[in-house]
């Protein structure tokens, strides 16, 4: 007869190994067929992994997924699904997984057919722009200065949110917002390079970074400038109050106004790893050489992103048996790493990925013709949580 110990160990290895397919410090969150519901409510994209933790192809992509989940926090969820767990195969099987991994992209939860990720290569940058790309276009693009009041006066019977932005491309955040609340606000973007726009709306031009957040109500076409922090949740919650309507959006304006942006620890901890990934990214993924987490906890890399370098250069990490690195180590290692940069992302432009397909027919899962997707190096390095 098998001891109590023996037996408890046995119950608990399915819970440890599943546990061990992602980094104990991943943000990838494991969905059960109840979450996985109430994950797909949400008028949001989100990539899905159907993995099991015996597999092997599943162990090796786990790093690079939770790699995506941290460049693409907190604007596009990564979950993952445990398949081999008895109380998920109903799900896994509904969802039609028949081989481990499964990646799929969910472009807007439950309402939007969902797409399978068949990429050539399971990495960190073709996860984020796979996942990106998929975003369901929702936010109606201005070109010109000219075409703005004819658009707030088209939409005059809804509500209405327009970004002014000093951006080549509309920023991520506004496409995830817009993708959030369709139906519910029209949403607009318009580059504003040098700010001529913002003074024909009565605006002043601003700076070379500022973007301006413009909200109408129904039956008006006088803006309304939203002042609080250009954040995901800090937008989401003035959109959701003015959607209510119940309370005077100038109270509600205040109230963003008056809010300071201060990070928990561990989103602090979130934040600090991105920009060292950012760093890393430009840096054509030296992150082996030169710790980039480091020289952002030591504030070495401030402005890095105006100059193009960091203040002071960055920690050098040890490698087993080598001597401390010299003090131009660090130098000679960016100076590699920017000649690379034009290389890694020939590289990235060369994955292939899947197009996304016409989501007219709700009842069926669209399957994407595979084609080569060239990327857009206009985000490498930006921080897309904020406008």
């Amino acid at each position: 007869m098998l001891s109590s110990r023996l037996l408890l160990s046995l119950v608990l290895i399915p819970a440890f190994a599943s546990a061990a397919v992602f980094p104990a410090d991943s943000l990838v969150k494991m969905l059960d067929a109840k979450t996985f519901k109430k994950a797909m409510k949400a008028n949001q994209t989100s990539l899905v992994a159907f993995v099991a933790p015996w597999c092997g192809h599943c162990q090796r992509m786990a790093p690079e997924y939770s790699k995506a989940a941290l460049g693409l926090h907190p604007l596009v969820p990564l979950y993952a699904v445990d398949c081999d767990d008895d109380k998920n195969k109903r799900l896994c099987a509904e969802q039609g997984v028949q081989g481990f991994p499964t990646v799929k992209v969910f472009p807007r939860g439950s309402q939007l057919p969902p797409m399978v990720y068949e990429g050539a290569e399971r990495t960190a940058s073709a996860f984020y722009y796979y996942a990106t790309r998929r975003i369901p276009a929702s936010s109606t693009s201005l070109f010109r200065t000219e075409e703005i009041v004819p658009w707030i006066e088209k939409t005059v019977d809804q509500r209405r949110a327009l970004l002014l932005t000093k951006d080549k491309k509309v920023p991520l955040l506004w496409k995830v917002l817009a993708n959030k609340y369709k139906g519910q606000l029209e949403f607009g973007a318009h580059r504003d390079k040098k700010g001529k726009s913002s003074v024909a709306l009565g605006f002043e031009a601003g700076d070379k970074k500022e973007s301006k957040v413009l909200v109408y109500a129904p039956g008006s076409n006088k803006p309304f400038r939203y002042e609080g922090i250009n954040k995901f949740d800090s937008l989401s919650k003035f959109f959701d109050s003015v959607i209510d309507g119940t309370v005077d959006i100038n109270v509600i304006n205040e109230e963003a106004k008056a809010e300071e942006f201060e990070p928990s620890e561990e989103e602090l901890a979130i934040q600090q790893k991105q920009e060292a990934q950012r760093i890393a990214l430009l840096h054509g993924g030296y992150s082996d050489l030169i710790d980039f987490e480091q020289a952002v906890l030591n504030g070495n890399a401030e402005n890095y992103h105006d100059v193009h370098g960091f203040g002071s250069p960055p920690p050098l990490k040890k490698k087993d048996g080598e001597a401390k690195a010299k003090e131009g180590g660090a130098a000679s290692a960016e100076t590699a790493a920017s000649a690379e940069t034009a290389a890694t992302a020939e590289e990235v432009k060369a994955e292939t990925v899947k197009a996304e397909t016409e989501a007219a027919k709700p009842t069926t899962e669209a399957t994407p013709t595979p084609e080569a997707v060239k990327v857009d190096e206009s985000h490498v390095g930006k921080d897309e949580t904020e406008l």
